[in-house]
């Protein structure tokens, strides 16, 4: 199993049927609030370093956790910040992830035109994207491989991003790209 760092996980949850963002915005310190730009409140959280945007829908979208236990953290700073000053929420919100984005070095140059021609399901032109961009069995997940070594994988689920990457592992190796000890950051 390669082992991977988690870059950023991206959930959704409903803490309410409504927020009025402009009353929400004179009230909550430190938000940002630009309904020409971007109808959302946005509340940036420096640990974990994270950045949660409240819609007037009740939606919020939380960005930058690393893990489950700093997603249940920052979920709690929003609700706790919203009860303070009196808006209804709902109990528990259901939190659902929405994606989940790591990555992984193999300490090693890739030959990103030699690989492009083996993969299949694969975007690849150096002028638009430097890197190689593969689609491959499962469609919940998108690898991108960088001609450094580094790989960057999305996808729905942590343990789906897991297994496309050993699978790329699998097929590295069987194009000849050498499997060193330890080659993959934690």
């Amino acid at each position: 199993m390669v082992e991977v760092s988690v870059e950023n996980i991206v959930v959704s949850f409903t803490i309410s049927s409504s927020l009025d963002l402009s009353e929400l915005a004179g009230i909550l310190p430190d938000v940002t609030y630009n309904p020409d730009e971007v109808p959302a409140i946005v509340m940036q959280f420096s640990k974990p370093r994270s950045m949660a945007t409240l819609f007037s829908t009740g939606n919020v979208v939380v960005t930058g956790p690393r893990s489950m236990d700093e997603v249940h953290e920052v979920v709690k700073m929003v609700t706790d910040r919203l009860n303070v000053i009196g808006v209804p929420l709902e109990e528990t919100p259901e939190i659902k992830v929405m994606n989940v984005t790591v990555s992984t070095d193999l300490h090693q140059s890739l030959k990103l035109r030699r690989l492009a021609k083996s993969l299949q399901t694969v975007e690849y032109n150096r002028k638009v994207f430097p890197g190689l961009v593969y689609k491959g069995d499962d469609p919940n997940t998108v690898i991108l491989l960088f001609d450094s070594g580094k790989i960057v994988c999305n996808g729905i689920r942590l343990e789906d991003v897991t297994v496309a990457l050993d699978k790329m592992l699998e097929k590295l190796l069987s194009f000849g790209i050498k499997k060193e000890e330890n080659v993959c950051q934690t």
